[in-house]
């Protein structure tokens, strides 16, 4: 699913960027670490309450935080 694949990468991209931990980001976020490990490894499809905590901690949308390069490419400007 490419969803997960761009929702993987920009978590786990931008705790890299801000030096976080698993942990610390998780807490940070109100999720369980084991839920951010799976959500790195595309291993699990988050339940939207999830979906929003992570975009609400990033400042960004539920559908910025899913979208894809695809996505971006597709996207028709009128």
């Amino acid at each position: 699913m490419p969803e997960l694949e761009a929702l993987s990468k920009r978590v786990k991209g931008y705790r890299k960027y801000w030096k976080k931990s698993q942990f610390d980001l998780a807490y940070d976020m109100g999720i369980s670490v084991e839920e951010l490990s799976l959500i790195e490894r595309k291993l699990t499809d988050p339940k939207l309450s999830t979906l929003q905590k992570i975009a609400a901690y990033m400042g960004i949308t539920v559908s910025k935080l899913l979208e894809t390069e695809k996505d971006v490419n597709n996207a028709s400007y009128g």
